[in-house]
């Protein structure tokens, strides 16, 4: 008796030792789809940021863009003539800017005026006899 009492209990340990094992195996498999579930979740939600971004920047232009139509289409014949002279003159002071540019990369390196500094005066001072 005493000897199947002793089976008994060692069965039900081994059942609760396979019982832990199977939780910690399910655990571990659960475990593994939260976090694909997770990842999933994170990248969708990145790419819908993303979108949600992108029509935001469209509608935004769009908007500025009508206001823009709008306030040149409210103007008179004159301001749209002094507004084509100035975009004339913002042009010719590009085109000015993008040449001086451009001539001043075509300077060689050795044609660089060195500018003396305070320090530079000191270390003359302290240099003579």
């Amino acid at each position: 008796m005493m000897e199947q009492f002793g089976k008994a209990l060692l069965n039900v340990a081994f059942a609760g030792v396979g019982a832990v094992a199977i939780a910690a195996e399910k655990a571990g498999e659960v475990g593994k789809v939260l976090i694909e579930r997770g990842e999933q979740a994170v990248e969708q939600g990145r790419q819908c940021s993303e979108e949600l971004q992108q029509k935001y920047q469209e509608a935004a232009q769009k908007r500025q863009e009508e206001r823009f139509q709008a306030t040149v289409d409210a103007m008179t014949a004159e301001e749209r003539e002094a507004l084509r002279r100035r975009l004339a003159e913002l042009d010719a002071e590009e085109e000015a800017a993008r040449q001086a540019a451009e001539a001043e990369a075509d300077i060689p390196a050795d044609n660089v005026t060195h500018i003396h500094t305070d320090a530079d005066v000191s270390d003359d001072e302290n240099n003579q006899p």
